[in-house]
């Protein structure tokens, strides 16, 4: 909006403030008052149009900051759940491969009482590395599928923002196309 409204003082100073004059008021075929009036309507009919689409820029960036705060939040907490739950999954192993190391401890007389401890302590410490890996790759693929969710809503805020500016873009390209021409409305006597 500011590249056009400094093109419109430009356009005043060339056309009507310090022209390269030729008789009178006429600079290059021009009538000095028509050239004004019809910057001064520009002007007036500008600013409505390009509220709209600078408001809706805008909205598009305030919602695309919301949606990435959101995301990074959903993300944040999940990987801090994820994290608990490999905490806890690695505790539960402990706790369970001290206890099989407490049970071989105590059956440590019998050989063949021993070998079995071994291959049950083991067994026990296998399904809990089994359960600490299921659910760490059940915490990421969680976080894979919110940031998958995350990714499609900044791609529609993205969407929005390039629709905005082409409709900008678009009014920059043909600024004045609604303003009729002067020729049409106004008469030099």
């Amino acid at each position: 909006m500011e590249d056009v409204l400094r093109l419109l003082d430009e356009l005043q100073v060339m056309a009507v403030e310090d022209p390269r004059t030729i008789i009178g008021p006429i600079s290059y075929g021009l009538n000095k008052d028509e050239v004004q009036m019809q910057i001064a309507k520009v002007r007036a009919a500008l600013p409505q149009e390009l509220r709209n689409v600078s408001k809706n820029v805008r909205e598009s960036e305030m919602i695309l900051a919301k949606a990435a705060a959101e995301g990074e939040a959903i993300v944040e907490k999940h990987r801090d759940e994820a994290a608990k739950l490999i905490i806890n999954a690695r505790s539960e192993s402990e706790k369970i491969i001290e206890l099989g190391k407490s049970q071989q401890e105590r059956m440590v007389s019998d050989s063949e009482i021993m070998k079995l401890s071994k291959a049950q302590a083991e067994e026990i410490r296998n399904s809990a590395e089994a359960d600490a890996k299921r659910i760490r790759n059940g915490a990421d693929q969680y976080a894979a599928d919110v940031l998958g969710r995350l990714e499609a809503n900044v791609e529609r805020v993205s969407q929005a923002v390039r629709a905005s500016r082409a409709e900008l873009s678009s009014l920059e390209s043909n600024p004045v196309s609604s303003v009729p021409l002067p020729s049409d409305r106004i008469r030099v006597r």
